[in-house]
Order: structure tokens, then C-alpha cells, then sequence
């Protein structure tokens, strides 16, 4: 893996006089990554607003009780999504990553997989964001970046917490120039991983801005353990990311504008999933930052199999209920506004303990403060909302006449 664009531009940035004043430079290892932050600001600035004029041109939107290709975008039931809105927006937030990976790093064995992978769930997830593809075409595409990943020289070779090494059986060969390698059985779980991560964070997305806030904390979140760990492609993309995702974030918050759409959706999980294995080669990491999603998709997974009780997997991956936890949420009288900062607050706390494992006491702190924070904001804005409420309830028809 030659990471030397990226490296030597991150060494000339030493240079500046504005990293030199620092005392001792111990935050200029973070500082310094701010200019992909800045990239990824600026193409997504310039990219949503064009990604949402085609979308709306060509009608690539998501539209209430409206079906495409003989079925449903959503459950009918659900009705979160309020109005015309533009899809594809997540190509705002993909492509300003698939460009940086191509621009900062040196296109080999390590590096070309990912751009593969990503191009295969990019082009899939489009078509799906025009078409409403059937569940089965979706996994098929899902399956096949899962396996580029597998058999590339990103391996799954141990599992800290148990203490468990999983390449017992290791197979290394060449494919078209490029060096793959298999490890058995941590590459199986790897493959499954991948697809979990994919649908855990995916089926975040019923509501507006939750999967955009909770990615753009996560991507920032890998970008801090990543610095720990010295991973420079994850530190660099998961910048990159990160500022692409704040803007567009800014979009998608309620009254949303634009939504990430298939298109962003199934590529979040996947990124995240890879840039945290990359990161600190930690399945236990993944799962810390992940938990809140994962535990909804376990959760959501059961309640499916024991009430519709579905034949096989495809039949499993249809079902379109509203058991999710932004459903329940909803049902509580929360805003959309509301429900995006508690799980951003919820992802942040838990995230915390993923920062604190890597020995970063300083950085949890921070952390776990703004995630009290916020979660304070919320709640003290939820309490309003309710006081409010029952004002007008309490409020006689005569009153409002009254001086």
C-alpha cells in the first residue's frame, strides 16, 4: 500500500506557520487532515445542489403513495418522508470519496478493490434510486461488493475480545495483477459483516437526516481512532466523508430537500464497515460504533421473523413494517428534528466508548460531554414542546379573543 500523495501532503503542511504556533504540536496530527475536511465540504457543496436538479428533472424522487415499478418506495403506513423529494443525493457524498481515493492514493492491489466495490454498490444503488429494484437485485449487487472486498488483501484475521485468530487458513494469489488474498474463517465472517453493515445502517434512513447525522458522526469518529492508530487511508477518507456528509446533512435535516436515497444509503454502511477495519484491523471497534444500528436491525430482524415468519431471506428483506426505532420515536409525538438529534446524541455516546478503548481518555471526555450535551438540548426541547402543547390544549376557544 503506497500511501505517498497523501503522506507528502500532509508533510508539507508541517510547514505552515499557522500548525507551527501549536504548543508542541499535539493536535496537529488531527489539524493537519483539515484540508480533506475542506474537500469534501466543497464538493458536496457544489454537487448536491446539481445532484438534486437532475434528480427532479428526470423525476428521480421519492413521492408518498406513489409506486414505481409495480410497487411501493416505502410503507405507505410509515410516511415520514413528507412532499416530492429529490433521490440520488448520496452520489453528493460517494463520488466526493471515490475521487479523493483515486486523487491521494496510489491505485494498487489495496486501493482498487475498495473503488470497485464502491463503483458496484454507486451503479446498483442509482439504478435502484430510478427503477425501485426487487430485493433480490439489490443483494445481488450487495453480494458481489461483499466478495471483491473478501478476496482482497483487507482481511478479518482475529477477534480481539475473544482472543481468537481467524486465518487458520490463508490462500495468497495474483488476479489480473492485482494481489488477492483469502483468510478462513475470518473472511466469511468479513463477508457477512459487510452485509450486515450495509442493512443495519441502511434501515436507518426511514426518517429524514438520521442516517446523514449518524454517518457524519461515525465517519468523524473513525477519523479520531484512526489517528490513533496511524491508518492514513482512513484518517484521510474518513475526512473527506465527513465534510462531504456535513453538507449535505444541512440538506437533508428536516424539512428535508434532498435525501441520500439508495445511492448513499447502502453505500454508508459499507464504508463504514471497511474504514473502521482499515483503521485499527478491530471487528470490536466496528461493532462500538455501529451498536446503536445494530441493535435496531437485530431487534427489527426477530420482530420480523416471529410475526411474518418469512420462507428464506429475499421474503425477510421485503418486509416493509414500522417497527424500526425511529417508529417508535415518532409515536412518542418526537419531531423529525427531534428524533435526528437524539440518535445523533444516542450514536455520539456510545461512539465514545469506541474512542475510549483506543486509550484516548481526553478525546472520550469530549465526546461523551457533547453527546450529554445534545441530549440535554433535546430533552429540554422536547419538555417545551409538550408544556406548549398542553398550554394550547388547556387554553379555552374564548381566550385568544382576550386582551
Amino acid at each position: 500500500m503506497d500511501f505517498s500523495i497523501a503522506t507528502d501532503l500532509l508533510n508539507k503542511l508541517l510547514s505552515l506557520p499557522m500548525f507551527n504556533q501549536l504548543n508542541g504540536g499535539e493536535y496537529l496530527k488531527y489539524l493537519e487532515y483539515l484540508p480533506f475536511f475542506i474537500i469534501g465540504i466543497a464538493l458536496s457543496l457544489i454537487l448536491t445542489p446539481i445532484i438534486g436538479k437532475i434528480a427532479l428533472k428526470h423525476d428521480i424522487t421519492y413521492k408518498p403513495g406513489v409506486q414505481k415499478n409495480h410497487k411501493d418506495f416505502d410503507n405507505p403506513e410509515k410516511a415520514l418522508h413528507i412532499g416530492i423529494t429529490p433521490a440520488l443525493g448520496g452520489l453528493a457524498v460517494t463520488i466526493p470519496i471515490l475521487i479523493a481515493i483515486i486523487v491521494f492514493f496510489k491505485l494498487d492491489s489495496f486501493t482498487i478493490p475498495i473503488i470497485i466495490a464502491m463503483l458496484i454498490l454507486m451503479i446498483g444503488s442509482a439504478l435502484d434510486d430510478i427503477f425501485n429494484l426487487p430485493a433480490k437485485t439489490q443483494l445481488a449487487y450487495q453480494i458481489l461488493a461483499a466478495l471483491i472486498i473478501v478476496f482482497s488483501v483487507i482481511d478479518l484475521t482475529n477477534l480481539s475480545f475473544f482472543n481468537l485468530n481467524l486465518d487458520l487458513l490463508t490462500w495468497n494469489f495474483s488476479l489480473f495483477g492485482l494481489q488477492q488474498s483469502l483468510a478462513l474463517p475470518g473472511d466469511i465472517i468479513l463477508f457477512g459483516w459487510i452485509l450486515v453493515c450495509i442493512n443495519a445502517v441502511k434501515w436507518t434512513a426511514g426518517s429524514p437526516g438520521i442516517i446523514e447525522a449518524n454517518s457524519f458522526t461515525i465517519f468523524s469518529l473513525i477519523f479520531i481512532i484512526a489517528i490513533r492508530y496511524s491508518s492514513v487511508f482512513s484518517s484521510t477518507i474518513s475526512m473527506v466523508a465527513a465534510g462531504a456528509l456535513l453538507i449535505f446533512l444541512i440538506f437533508a435535516f428536516p424539512p428535508q430537500k434532498i435525501m441520500s436515497g439508495s445511492s448513499g444509503k447502502t453505500l454508508y454502511g459499507f464504508l463504514i464497515c471497511v474504514f473502521a477495519i482499515i483503521a485499527d484491523a478491530k471487528f470490536s471497534t466496528t461493532i462500538m460504533l455501529l451498536l446503536l444500528p445494530l441493535i435496531d436491525f437485530v431487534y427489527v430482524i426477530i420482530k420480523r421473523l416471529l410475526t411474518y415468519k418469512p420462507k428464506n431471506l429475499l421474503d425477510l428483506l421485503k418486509i416493509n413494517d414500522t417497527n424500526h426505532l425511529h417508529h417508535q420515536l415518532l409515536k412518542l409525538n418526537l419531531t423529525r428534528s427531534q428524533i435526528v438529534l437524539l440518535e445523533m446524541a444516542m450514536t455520539l455516546l456510545i461512539g465514545s466508548l469506541a474512542i475510549l478503548s483506543t486509550g484516548a481518555i481526553r478525546y472520550f471526555a469530549l465526546i461523551f460531554g457533547t453527546a450529554v450535551g445534545v441530549g440535554f438540548i433535546v430533552l429540554a426541547n422536547i419538555r417545551a414542546s409538550k408544556h406548549k402543547e398542553k398550554e394550547k390544549k388547556e387554553e379555552s376557544p374564548e381566550s385568544k379573543y382576550s386582551y
